[in-house]
């Protein structure tokens, strides 16, 4: 990743200012030990250390054993194109992180400036390209230490680190600006489709009590029904071992459990299937299903339906997708909103266990008995169309947030990778 820089800059292995993986978690530490667990998932390029899940020893996987301090910097050694890199700060100081980290620490480098060199994007596509593996690619350790890294006297590591500080501060408070302002429209979304589905679009209609705890009053002409009332049946896919690219135009694929995220259909989200897999038709996936996602390593992600609107891969169902088949006197669209409906949410939640990045699982028996709250079919297309014009307008302001924000954080890496090679000269700024 070396590139020209000044004098007296040197470009040097990592390995010559930091050493590796320092602090590890015996075998024989008592189980009832509560540690404070570090997964891959909860760390990112641009937030860090995110999240952390207090367990006992004798509960948490094998891969915890990694104890971290203040001042270290994790870097995933595996799936590295996820760019889980993120420095250690008191918070998390003392926590345990998975060995699918390299835990580096710092020894003859200021601790802020190795953080921001580990973040810029020469380090991070350098860690990338030297990764092996097709489906799961990860990074020798020891490979990673023989990355060269550039690395001015002292004092100027120090500027450079007040420097990104202040600079990352700034684009960082703009970045939280624009996420707060997303999750509000979300949530004003979410709060539209809950009153229109539940309540209806006549703010002088008739109510009664609908007899549901979770639901409260309902228009007096509709009814309340378990979702097996509105449904055919429920099929599920299979999960064959597959590659990770993508199907071509001969080949099949098999659906992943992010193919439906947050009321989204996403065809990318599959893996090729080897060409003499033999699977039955039915599994097939075609436009107007609609899908549920089952299984998910997040809560909040379980759940997740959507209907199939574009196909440009042939794909089949997996095991963690549902697909819904909806009797005539229901609309798939109206069912899609009330799936995105705090009383929808609700019901999930109830519905599965597990904690944040285990198994969690929505199985199809809980499904079937959620409370659906059910007009007239004509007053469901009234209700979805009106729904699309109210949620397409929400969902442009979402877009825009969110557009910004993924320029602040390209803003925001681009000044970090320029300041630690040398591109900008931060004396007296």
């Amino acid at each position: 990743m070396s590139v020209e820089v000044a004098s007296p800059w040197r470009s040097i292995p990592l390995g010559r200012v930091c050493s590796l993986n320092d602090d590890v978690l015996s075998e024989s530490t008592d189980a009832n030990l509560e540690i404070d667990y570090i997964e891959i998932s909860d760390v990112d390029l641009a937030e860090g250390v995110k999240n952390s899940t207090t367990l006992r020893f004798g509960d948490a996987p094998s891969r915890a054993r990694r104890i971290i301090r203040t001042g270290d910097v994790l870097v995933s050694t595996v799936r590295t194109y996820l760019r889980a890199i993120g420095a250690v700060t008191a918070q998390h100081s003392g926590a345990v992180a998975s060995t699918g980290f390299a835990v580096l620490r710092p020894r003859k480098i200021r601790p802020n400036y190795l953080a921001y060199v580990v973040h810029s994007e020469a380090f991070v596509g350098e860690v990338i390209s030297r990764s092996v593996g097709v489906s799961y690619p990860a990074i020798n350790a020891v490979d990673m230490l023989k990355i060269h890294v550039d690395v001015p006297s002292e004092s100027e590591q120090r500027q450079i680190a007040e420097y990104l500080d202040r600079e990352t501060g700034q684009i960082d408070a703009l970045i939280t600006k624009q996420e707060k302002l997303v999750e509000t429209l979300i949530e004003r979304r979410q709060a539209a489709v809950t009153h229109a589905v539940t309540r209806g679009l006549d703010p002088n209609v008739e109510l009664r009590d609908s007899g549901i705890d979770l639901l409260e009053r309902i228009p007096k002409h509709w009814r309340v029904a378990q979702l097996k009332r509105h449904l055919f049946k429920i099929e599920q896919g299979v999960s064959p071992e597959a590659s990770a690219e993508l199907a071509d135009g001969n080949s099949w694929g098999v659906l992943k459990a992010g193919c439906v995220n947050r009321g989204i259909f996403s065809d990318v989200e599959h893996k090729k299937l080897p060409d003499d897999f033999a699977f039955k038709p039915a599994l097939a996936v075609h436009v107007g299903d609609l899908l549920v996602n089952r299984a998910s390593g997040s809560p909040s992600l379980v759940g997740s339906a959507a209907i199939v609107r574009d196909l440009r891969y042939k794909v089949i169902l997996s095991d963690k997708i549902f697909r819904l088949l909806v009797r005539p006197a229901t609309s798939s669209a109206f069912l899609e909103l009330v799936f995105q409906s705090a009383l929808y949410r609700t019901q999930v939640l109830q519905s599965i266990s597990g904690a944040e990045g285990l198994a969690n699982n929505l199985p199809s028996s809980a499904l079937k008995r959620f409370w659906i709250p059910t007009p007239p079919l004509a007053e469901q297309n009234e209700i979805v169309a009106h729904l699309d014009v109210e949620t397409k307008r929400i969902d442009v302001l979402v877009n825009k947030s969110r557009q910004v924000v993924h320029v602040l954080k390209e803003r925001r890496q681009a000044l970090i990778s320029a300041a630690v090679t040398g591109k900008i000269d931060v004396r007296g700024l």
